[in-house]
C-alpha cells in the first residue's frame, strides 16, 4: 500500500490572538510521532470528550493514510502576506495547503461580498509557487463573518463559519475540516477527467451559428446532469449568451417562451430524470407559438429495472406521452449514436413544431468521443407561398370596399409590425390588439399616440372602445358594413368575444403563415409569410379617397371610456376599477413627459384582463392568458423578462396566481445581484389581494348573486412595508391601502429597483368586459336596449 508523503500545511489568516494557538493545538494533537512545526504556543487542551472522539478517528485515518507527512502551521496578518509565509514553509518541497482558516474584517460579509473573498482566494492560489497545492474551495478554506441570515446563499469558494460559543469547538471543528479536505485531496485519483461533453459543444455551436449571443440557458440542477450544466454554462459565458435563474422546471419553462415570445431568442433548458412533466401546459404553449430551443432530459436506459426517476426502463416508457404532446422528441441511448441523435434534433429544430426535446443517458450526456461534426441541415422556411387569387381579393377589399375594418394583430417581428402600422394608416384599418398577446399593437409607439389603435378584442377583458366600434345598440354590425381581419393568428377561442354562429355570419378575413391555422369558418384565408403578405398589400394598396374618408371617420367616432362609473370612487378597499383608473393615468404621464416604455406581464386573474383592457401599452407584453391559460406563468416567467430588458417591466398577479408558484424573488436577485445581469430600469410586481378567485367567482355570482363559498376563497398572508439593498439592487415591499399611499410616478421610474406591491381590493363584477354580457350594465356610456328587456322593461318603440 503506497502512502503519502507530503507537507500538509495549515494556514491561519486572522486579527484575532485566539484562533492561531487553537490551530497549533489542533496540529499538536494530530501530529503524534510526525514531524510538526506548529510556530505558536498550543491553547491548552480541551477537556470535552467529544473533542477527544474526534481526535481518536482523526488519527487513526492519518496514521493510515499519511503516517510520514509532516505537518506545519503557517500565520499571516493578512491575505497578501500569505504567499510568501507559504513558500518559507514548503522550503522548496512539495506541500499542499491542505486548510486555509481566515477571520479578519476584510473578509467579513458585512464588508466584502462572497464574490470578492473569491477572487482574493484566487489572486492567493495564482501567486504560490508550483511546490504548493492549493485549489481554494469549501474543502480548503473556511472564513469566519457575521451571520448572513436575510440573503442565506452559498456559492462561496469557501465554507463560512460563524464563531462559535466555545473554544473547544473551534478546535474540534478545525480537527474535522483539517482531516476532511486530506481525504479529499488523496480521492483526488479517483475521480474521473471530464473532458467535456460532446453533446453540450454541438449544442452550444448549433445555437450559436443560429442566434449569436441571443440563445440562452436555462437549467435546474441534479446529479444526472451536474457535469453537463457545467459544460454548457462555460460555452455560454464563454460566448457571451445569458443564463437565466429560476425556482423550478416549470419556470424555466415559461421564462424561455417570454424570451421567445418578446425577442425571439432560442433556448436550452436542461433538467434531471423524469423531470419534463414539471412544466406542465406551459410545453403545450411552446409548441403553439413553434418555439426553437431544445429541452435537454437526462434519462435512463430501457433495460434498467425501476431507475430512481427514470422515465425509460423494462416497465414504463414516456417517449410515446410525451410524442402524444406534439414536439420532437429525440432519444439517445449510447455514445455511439450521438452523431445520429444530433442530426435528428437538429433537423427537428427547423421543424415548426416547438422546442426538440432530447432524452440521453447520464453516460451520453457526459461523454466526448471522438466524432465527426453532426451534419446540419440548411434552415429552411417551412412557411407556405402566397396564392395570388386571395391577395387580389384582399387587395380589391382593402381599396375599395366601403366597410369599417378592424385587424386583430398577432404575434409580428419588427419589420412586419413597422409595416401593419403603414397599412393600418394609409387604408383605415382600426387596430387591436388581444389579452393572449398584448401589445403585438399598442396605444404609443415611439411616444406618440397611434390614432388606428382601439384597444383589446378577446373573450375576455376586450375594451368598450373596440365593442363601440364594432357594435350598434348592442347588436353585432352586419358583415356587409364591417370586417374583422385576424393578423398571424388561428383565431383561437380566447381571441375573439364572439359566438361560432355571429363567426360564421362575419366570415372574417384571416392573414396566416401556415396552412394547419387556418380557421374553418373564415371567409377569406391569405396564406404565406406575414411580412411578405404586408410588403404585398402595401405595393397594391390605392384606396378609394371617399372609403378611407369613411374608415377613419368610424374610428374618431369610437371613443375610449372606462365604460363604468365606480371607478371614479375612492372607496376602501379600493376598486379594481378605481386602482387601474388612476394607474392608467400615472403611466399616461410618465409616456408623454418621460417617454417612459414598458413590458407588460399578465397573469390570468382579473387583475390581467383589468390591466390589459385599461392600461395604455408602449411595447409587446407576455401574457398567462396565451394558450393553456396556466395561473401563475406570467409571475414564473419574470427571469427570462428581464433578462436583457432595457425597459421597465409591470408585473400584474392576483393572490391566486401567487397562490400557486413559488416565491420568483430569490431567482430575480439571483440573476440580477449575484450574477450581476444588468436590470438597467425597474421591475414592478403588483399584487392584487382581495381573497377570491375573482373570474370564477364573478362567473357564479352571475348564475347565482349568493354563490360566496370557500371554493373561490383564497388565503393570503401579507407582510409588513420593508426595504433591502443587496449590492446595487433595491428591493422593496409596501402594502397600498390607499393609491396615494406610494408615489407610484416615481418609483415605477427608478432604476436598478424591484418593488412589490400587495394591494388590497374588493371584489366586483363590473367593467373590464369580463364576459359578452357586461355591456348590459346600467353603469356603460350608453344603456344598451338589451339592458332594459334583460330587466323585464319594454324596449321603446
Amino acid at each position: 500500500m503506497s502512502v503519502s508523503r507530503t507537507r500538509r500545511l495549515l494556514a491561519v489568516v486572522s486579527q484575532s490572538a485566539a484562533l492561531g494557538p487553537s490551530a497549533a493545538r489542533v496540529l499538536a494533537d494530530l501530529a503524534g510521532p510526525r514531524d510538526v512545526d506548529i510556530a505558536t504556543t498550543p491553547a491548552p487542551a480541551p477537556a470535552q470528550p467529544e473533542y477527544d472522539q474526534v481526535l481518536t478517528r482523526a488519527r487513526r485515518f492519518l496514521d493510515a493514510v499519511a503516517p510520514e507527512d509532516p505537518l506545519s502551521l503557517v500565520l499571516a496578518d493578512s491575505l497578501e502576506a500569505l504567499p510568501d509565509a507559504l513558500a518559507a514553509a514548503a522550503a522548496g518541497h512539495a506541500a499542499v495547503l491542505t486548510l486555509l482558516l481566515i477571520d479578519h474584517d476584510d473578509c467579513r460579509y458585512r464588508s466584502a461580498e462572497p464574490d470578492t473573498v473569491n477572487r482574493m482566494l484566487a489572486k492567493v492560489a495564482i501567486s504560490l509557487p508550483a511546490t504548493v497545492d492549493f485549489d481554494p474551495g469549501p474543502h480548503t478554506v473556511h472564513v469566519y463573518t457575521a451571520p448572513d441570515l436575510d440573503t442565506f446563499y452559498a456559492e462561496e469558494h469557501f465554507t463560512p463559519r460563524w464563531q462559535p460559543e466555545h473554544d473547544w469547538v473551534v478546535a474540534a471543528d478545525i480537527a474535522c475540516a483539517f482531516v476532511d479536505s486530506l481525504q479529499v485531496h488523496l480521492h483526488q485519483r479517483l475521480r474521473p477527467d471530464f473532458s467535456g461533453s460532446a453533446v453540450a459543444r454541438e449544442l452550444s455551436a448549433f445555437l450559436t451559428r443560429r442566434a449569436g449571443q441571443d440563445w440562452g440557458l436555462h437549467y435546474y440542477t441534479g446529479s444526472g446532469v451536474a457535469t453537463f450544466i457545467d459544460d454548457m454554462e462555460s460555452h455560454a459565458m464563454a460566448n457571451g449568451n445569458p443564463i437565466v435563474r429560476a425556482p423550478s422546471e416549470h419556470s424555466h419553462g415559461c421564462s424561455a417562451l417570454a424570451r421567445w415570445t418578446l425577442d425571439g431568442a432560442p433556448f436550452v433548458i436542461v433538467t434531471t430524470s423524469g423531470m419534463h412533466d414539471e412544466f406542465r401546459g406551459t410545453l403545450a404553449n411552446h409548441v403553439a407559438t413553434r418555439s426553437k430551443g431544445f429541452i435537454v432530459c437526462c434519462d435512463s436506459r430501457p433495460n434498467q429495472w425501476h431507475p430512481f426517476q427514470g422515465t425509460i426502463h423494462r416497465t414504463g416508457d414516456a417517449r410515446p406521452s410525451l410524442q402524444a404532446r406534439g414536439f420532437p422528441v429525440v432519444y439517445i441511448e449510447r455514445t455511439e449514436h450521438i452523431g445520429e441523435g444530433l442530426r435528428q434534433a437538429f433537423a427537428a429544430y427547423d421543424a415548426d413544431r416547438g422546442p426538440v426535446m432530447i432524452l440521453a443517458t447520464r453516460e451520453v450526456l457526459q461523454a466526448n468521443p471522438e466524432m465527426a461534426a453532426p451534419v446540419e441541415p440548411a434552415a429552411s422556411d417551412r412557411r407556405a407561398a402566397i396564392e395570388p387569387p386571395e391577395l387580389d381579393r384582399l387587395s380589391e377589399l382593402l381599396n375599395s370596399a366601403r366597410v369599417r375594418l378592424l385587424c386583430q394583430v398577432g404575434p409580428l417581428s419588427g419589420h412586419a409590425q413597422q409595416l401593419m402600422y403603414e397599412l393600418s394608416h394609409r387604408a383605415g384599418i382600426a387596430l387591436a390588439d388581444s389579452v393572449a398577446q398584448p401589445g403585438t399593437v399598442t396605444r404609443y409607439r415611439d411616444g406618440a399616440v397611434v390614432p388606428e389603435y382601439l384597444g383589446t378584442l378577446s373573450m375576455y377583458g376586450y375594451s368598450a372602445r373596440v365593442h363601440q366600434y364594432l357594435y350598434d345598440k348592442g347588436e353585432l354590425r352586419p358583415a356587409d358594413e364591417q370586417q374583422v381581419i385576424f393578423l398571424n393568428s388561428a383565431i383561437p377561442q380566447i381571441d375573439t368575444p364572439f359566438a361560432d354562429s355571429s363567426l360564421r355570419r362575419l366570415a372574417p378575413i384571416q392573414i396566416v403563415e401556415h396552412a394547419v391555422d387556418q380557421a374553418p369558418f373564415a371567409g377569406l384565408t391569405v396564406t404565406g409569410n406575414i411580412e411578405k403578405v404586408l410588403r404585398a398589400l402595401l405595393d397594391r394598396l390605392d384606396v378609394d379617397p371617399e372609403v378611407l374618408a369613411h374608415r377613419r371617420a368610424a374610428i374618431a367616432a369610437s371613443i375610449d371610456s372606462y365604460g363604468d362609473v365606480v371607478g371614479l370612487l375612492p372607496l376602501r378597499p379600493m376598486t379594481t376599477n378605481y386602482f387601474f383608473r388612476r394607474l392608467g393615468s400615472v403611466l399616461e404621464d410618465l409616456i408623454q413627459h418621460r417617454d417612459y416604455r414598458y413590458v407588460g406581464v399578465y397573469d390570468i386573474g382579473r387583475v390581467g384582463l383589468t390591466a390589459v383592457n385599461n392600461l395604455p401599452r408602449t411595447n409587446r407584453g407576455f401574457s398567462g392568458w396565451y394558450g393553456r391559460g396556466l395561473m401563475g406563468d406570467g409571475l414564473m416567467a419574470l427571469p427570462g423578462v428581464v433578462t436583457r430588458r432595457d425597459e421597465h417591466v409591470l408585473c400584474f398577479t392576483g393572490d391566486g396566481s401567487a397562490a400557486m408558484t413559488p416565491d420568483i424573488l430569490p431567482a430575480l436577485v439571483h440573476q440580477i445581484a449575484v450574477d450581476r445581469a444588468p436590470m438597467p430600469k425597474s421591475l414592478n410586481i403588483f399584487r392584487f389581494v382581495n381573497g377570491s378567485h375573482s373570474v370564477i367567482r364573478t362567473y357564479r355570482e352571475g348564475l347565482r348573486p349568493g354563490a360566496v363559498s370557500g371554493q373561490t376563497g383564497v388565503l393570503t398572508f401579507t407582510p409588513d412595508d420593508w426595504d433591502r439593498q443587496v449590492g446595487p439592487l433595491t428591493i422593496r415591499h409596501r402594502r397600498v391601502i390607499a393609491f396615494d399611499d406610494v408615489p407610484f410616478a416615481d418609483q415605477l421610474d427608478q432604476s436598478n429597483t424591484i418593488n412589490l406591491y400587495s394591494i388590497f381590493l374588493g371584489h366586483n363584477n363590473e367593467g373590464d368586459g369580463l364576459s359578452r354580457f357586461s355591456v348590459l350594465g346600467w353603469q356603460r356610456d350608453e344603456l344598451a336596449p338589451a339592458a332594459l328587456a334583460a330587466a323585464g322593461t319594454a324596449l321603446p318603440s
